[in-house]
């Protein structure tokens, strides 16, 4: 049993490491929780049963890759996730890890051992009742396959104390196990044990979690459908952030592909969806539209990563000399095309993360200093390579943001092709050391240095000693004072290294109608457990 001494311990541990992080509802439209329709703060709402729709139709901006969990990146696989598996935790809208299928847990003394003990009589899509054995070997293989926990978690094994008691020893403390365990993005969801051991290179085969969704059908480049669950044993505390209460309250939900940025806005306004994403040049349309709300939060951090191994990147002089050209607000304008809708940000953490936040090394960020650039090019030796920049047009942000910065190279003289792809293959020709030298694009922000993928060997080929070294130091710090001198050493050596350039932080409007209540977003990721849709 825990007892309140071990409660106490964890609290501090973890506030001290996670509270404030993107406080943004008291300073921006909307914060990073948002609650959107008639106002009604409840997941059952006050809309009478009869009223109520049955099917929801939700676009999604990108394609989608794969449906297993703990391979996925990118929002659109997020936004599905979420509504099919759940994991041991979830981040509340102060990104503060929650219990979620974990029950409760401890942590000794020495912070090395972690009990996580489980919510009984949880069942999955396939009615079997989730077990210690399917966490092990949900979280072991988790851990192996994503980047971001590698380095975290190093050889640690999570192993069955009994059927509802799961523990996990470590070679030494850390400060962001259960952020891990929280994050979206290669979620560490729990699946079925046989699942997961028959799962090859390319996945798993099905698809069985414990969320308010079931899967039903993924026909590809159109739509993945999923239905309610109705054996769905929802957590007993308020609905917060992805955390807490959840319930389906619409029978059918289809996740509809819709990449193009037009053809999206045009089927809004002709009423086939009730929530998007929408630009600028598209808000006189809707902002004077009684039915329609829109809500602008801050949703994602740009970062100009590197292919270390390539052989313009693997030279240290040819980063500088891209870091030097670099003028983060004509990218950045490029992306949102205003200056409502971006900020600048020295640090790979957004300001309201106060814990992690730092400006060490930002006397490297937005140079805007073409001669330095040039005369670095000139010491690098660079005689004319074209540069290779990966991107895809499924979005407009990553395809708008890589014209900016091919202008900007070739201002000082870099040569330059533009590689465009579909976001899957995108996110396969990524993975390829030989496939490219630049890649630039959104990413989802991180609640500690750890999940920053760009810091690890797999994303961008980041293979530095010393780097490795200070992320796993910045990792194990304990005290705010360790914490901090951790943190600046680490911003400060990658500002030196240059595994990516920080770009700035980009806000975004949604569009929604007052058709939808309950609907939670949270780093600009929809959760769609709590949303009704009213009949138009």
């Amino acid at each position: 049993m825990k007892t309140l001494v071990q409660r106490s311990i964890h609290h501090r541990v973890w506030i001290m490491a996670l509270v404030a992080v993107l406080l943004l509802a008291g300073c921006y439209s909307g914060g990073s929780s948002t609650k959107t329709g008639s106002g009604s703060d409840s997941a059952s709402g006050d809309t009478p049963a009869a009223a109520a729709a049955t099917e929801l139709k939700f676009p999604l901006t990108q394609t989608i890759p794969t449906l297993d969990p703990h391979l996925s990146l990118g929002g659109s696989n997020a936004t599905i996730g979420l509504n099919i598996y759940e994991g041991l935790f979830a981040f509340n809208s102060k990104y503060e890890p929650v219990p979620n299928l974990a029950e409760s847990y401890e942590v000794s003394e020495d912070g090395k051992d972690y009990t996580f003990h489980l919510r009984q009589g949880v069942l999955f899509h396939n009615g079997k009742e989730m077990r210690a054995e399917d966490v092990t070997a949900s979280l072991n293989r988790w851990k192996d396959l994503a980047p971001r926990a590698k380095s975290s978690f190093g050889e640690s094994t999570f192993n069955v104390v009994d059927d509802y008691t799961v523990q996990l020893k470590l070679n030494e403390p850390k400060n962001d196990i259960l952020a891990q365990l929280s994050h979206v993005l290669n979620f560490a969801a729990i699946m079925p044990k046989e699942i997961v051991d028959a799962a090859g290179p390319e996945g798993v085969k099905e698809y069985f979690g414990t969320g308010p969704f079931k899967f039903v059908e993924w026909k590809t480049d159109q739509y993945v459908h999923v239905s309610k669950f109705e054996d769905f044993k929802p957590v007993d505390t308020p609905a917060d952030g992805f955390s807490g209460h959840k319930e389906a309250l619409v029978n059918d939900v289809y996740f509809t592909l819709a990449t193009d940025n037009a053809t999206r806005f045009s089927s809004f306004l002709a009423g086939d969806f009730d929530y998007i994403d929408i630009g600028v040049d598209n808000l006189p349309q809707v902002e004077n539209d009684p039915e329609i709300s829109l809500v602008k939060d801050l949703s994602t951090d740009f970062n100009l990563v590197f292919n270390k191994k390539s052989p313009l990147f693997s030279n240290l002089k040819n980063r500088e000399a891209v870091a030097a050209v670099i003028n983060a607000e004509d990218i950045l304008l490029g992306i949102t095309s205003t200056p409502e809708l971006y900020r600048l940000n020295p640090s790979y953490m957004y300001t309201e993360n106060t814990k992690w936040y730092s400006e060490a090394g930002s006397e490297a960020y937005n140079q805007n200093n073409p001669d330095k650039a040039k005369q670095l090019l000139q010491d690098a030796g660079y005689n004319g390579e074209v540069v290779r920049l990966l991107t895809t047009k499924d979005t407009g942000t990553f395809y708008s943001a890589t014209l900016m910065l091919q202008s900007q190279l070739e201002s000082i003289g870099v040569k330059t092709q533009i590689d465009i792809y579909d976001y899957a293959t995108m996110l396969t020709k990524r993975a390829d050391a030989g496939a490219w030298d630049i890649y630039l694009g959104p990413f989802i922000v991180p609640s500690t240095p750890s999940q920053l993928l760009y810091l690890n060997p797999t994303y961008g080929f980041a293979d530095d000693a010393k780097l490795a070294e200070l992320l796993s130091k910045a990792t194990a710090a304990q005290s705010d004072v360790d914490i901090q001198a951790a943190n600046d050493e680490l911003q400060a050596y990658e500002w030196t290294y240059l595994a990516a350039i920080k770009i700035g932080d980009v806000y975004k409007y949604s569009a929604i109608r007052k058709n939808i209540e309950g609907l939670t977003t949270l780093y600009g990721i929809p959760n769609l457990a709590n949303t009704r849709v009213s009949q138009k």
